[in-house]
């Protein structure tokens, strides 16, 4: 049967290899000279921010290696591991984007990640109002959400 099914999706000329951000990190991080010790938590908070993109329809139009490369510049800054606008420079030149666009993802990435963030605490307070503001950082958001420092 799977066989069969390669005959078709071959003489339908169908591909089904999709790209997805995913696949950029690993490229962009080896280009990137970031501390080896960081690289985990850089890769955990960017794979974060392409799952956040994934629920934006605005990142619809983006390519794939833009929100791969605004994900980890995002990160970056995030963990306060960067020296200024020469990172959005050279994340520009290793995936060949246009700089002005590369800060505008990577803006609206963080920008997804605060309003996610204000829903998250709106629903904990509606929730349970009596809960004060150290026992709602303790909630359920994960892990790798919370570790962003804007």
């Amino acid at each position: 049967l799977q066989e069969w099914e390669l005959v078709v999706l071959g003489k339908l000329k169908w591909n089904l290899a999709a790209v997805t951000p995913h696949d950029f990190i690993e490229h962009i991080l080896r280009k990137v000279p970031l501390p080896k010790d960081k690289l985990l938590l850089i890769r955990k908070h960017a794979q974060t921010f392409i799952a956040l993109c994934a629920t934006d329809f605005n990142f619809a139009m983006y390519p794939p290696s833009m929100i791969a490369t605004g994900s980890v510049g995002a990160a970056i800054c995030g963990l306060q591991l960067d020296d200024g606008d020469s990172l959005t420079d050279l994340l520009a030149k290793i995936t060949n984007t246009d700089v002005d666009c590369l800060k505008a993802c990577q803006e609206q990435i963080e920008a997804v990640l605060v309003n996610s963030l204000q829903q998250v605490r709106q629903q904990q307070q509606q929730s349970n109002p009596s809960k004060t503001v150290d026992e709602l950082d303790q909630a359920s958001t994960p892990t790798d959400v919370r570790d962003i420092n804007l």
